[in-house]
């Protein structure tokens, strides 16, 4: 589930918005102390005004007269931003101010009056037979005040209002072409990788724009050579499989040949030989003449090489060594009748571990590519030395057929000699590979790598342990 987020045109508004309530805010506090000094400055000159003039016209006033000030007092009417009283000795008010007609009935909030409304103690006159008390009223100054900045604050939270809702239709505006970016985006998460953006308006945005586009054409492509390399891997697979099959049907049909060789050709040969000799041994080819005693000694001796060739064939046409022996001992059997039929050429055969039980088409194959190395050694090469080195090497087999014969490599592959083409389709079928360098004593370097399965690679790690 995805954290809720504002988005960058709502988020925008709200920091329009803090900074137009903090400007108002800053605005207000200003206000406030202005204000407040402004009345305090007011109300401290009108005091002080009323109760210069008060006095002196008070002193005029005896005991007797005190009635006559009283008079006076309501004859001049209320004085601005004061409460004025006049009480006789025995506290009886003869006089006081009447309610403000300015503003009648309207007053400020008071938490605004506690704001700006100064504390000015009221002023005692001691008369002749009484006393006036003058207190100040700043609630018509604090009203007027209260008005100004409501206004104020009024117009300007309008003027910040509109301009709060303008910058919200610009930034609408402006971030339109990211929106178009996003859903691009989207479509993009939801597969549709043809998707391109038009020319955007504005520098930034329409760099971000051709950086989708180009961005978008890499995906496009990368993902079309990942299929095209996911085509071409599936065709390999089935070249390979398609390979290994008919490696299979080859070495079933070398199998059934090498039979039939043995079983139908060898028992005739057998036959024609034994019938020859039979030939030369019998009374009667004597009485027939010399030609005919060497025809019987050819057949004989036809016989005899054909089927020592016949016996040469088959084990080539199907590795004996391998029914019943493993790799190892199938190759070291295949060194031995080698050497023995070379006697110039020295082989070394080495394992450095011990091989695992290994599938039969795996056995085949690299039996085959030993075979086929070893005869290209000794027919092609011209070598006196050869080494034949097999590890194991986590889960691939390693396999090192090296001669300081003459043969070189480039020449090998840019020719096709010596059965190169076999050895690496027998290789990849199986998901290997052959390479063939010049070796550092001279001669040729065949390295083979061919892959376990997962039984074989585990054996060979418990060997290996």
């Amino acid at each position: 589930m995805q954290n809720p987020s504002f988005s960058l045109r709502r988020k925008i508004q709200m920091i329009f918005a803090v900074l137009t309530l903090l400007v108002l805010s800053i605005f207000f506090t200003v206000e406030i102390q202005a204000n407040r000094s402004s009345i305090r400055e007011e109300m401290e000159a009108s005091h002080r005004i009323s109760t210069q003039l008060l006095s002196r016209v008070g002193n005029t006033y005896t005991r007797q007269t005190l009635p006559d000030f009283a008079q006076f007092l309501q004859q001049t009417g209320r004085v601005r931003a004061s409460e004025v009283s006049l009480i006789d000795d025995i506290g009886t008010v003869l006089y006081a101010s009447p309610p403000p007609t300015y503003k009648a009935g309207r007053f400020a909030p008071d938490w605004y009056t506690a704001l700006v409304a100064p504390q000015i103690r009221p002023t005692i006159i001691v008369l002749d037979g009484g006393k006036l008390r003058i207190a100040i009223n700043p609630s018509r100054a604090v009203l007027d005040s209260w008005d100004d900045l409501k206004a104020i604050l009024l117009s300007q939270g309008a003027l910040f209002f509109i301009a709060d809702v303008l910058v919200f239709w610009l930034v609408g505006r402006w971030l339109a072409p990211l929106d178009r970016i996003v859903r691009a985006l989207r479509q993009m998460e939801a597969g549709e990788h043809q998707i391109r953006l038009p020319d955007l308006p504005g520098k930034e945005v329409g760099e971000m724009g051709r950086a989708f586009n180009r961005m978008a054409q890499a995906v496009e492509e990368n993902l079309q050579v990942r299929q095209a390399g996911a085509e071409a891997q599936a065709r390999l697979m089935a070249q390979r499989e398609s390979t290994q099959m008919l490696n299979a049907r080859i070495e079933d049909e070398r199998a059934a040949l090498a039979r039939e060789l043995h079983d139908e050709l060898g028992q005739s040969l057998t036959a024609i030989r034994s019938i020859a000799k039979s030939l030369l041994q019998s009374p009667q080819i004597k009485t027939l003449g010399g030609s005919a005693e060497q025809a019987a000694q050819l057949l004989f001796d036809t016989a005899g090489t054909t089927s020592d060739a016949m016996h040469r064939m088959i084990p080539r046409l199907r590795p004996i060594q391998l029914e019943g022996m493993g790799l190892t001992d199938a190759v070291r059997d295949m060194v031995s009748d080698v050497q023995l039929k070379h006697s110039e050429l020295r082989i070394a055969l080495q394992f450095a571990q011990p091989l695992p039980a290994l599938p039969d088409v795996l056995e085949i194959s690299a039996f085959r590519i030993v075979q086929e190395a070893l005869t290209n050694v000794v027919r092609h090469a011209g070598a006196t030395q050869a080494t034949i080195l097999f590890t194991l090497d986590d889960d691939m087999l390693d396999i090192l057929v090296a001669d300081n014969g003459t043969a070189v490599a480039t020449a090998l592959l840019r020719a096709g000699h010596y059965g190169v083409r076999g050895m690496q389709e027998r290789a990849e079928s199986l998901g290997g590979s052959v390479r063939f360098t010049a070796a550092s004593a001279g001669g040729l370097e065949v390295r083979v790598r061919l892959p376990l399965p997962a039984p074989a690679a585990e054996a060979a790690a418990q060997v290996a342990a």
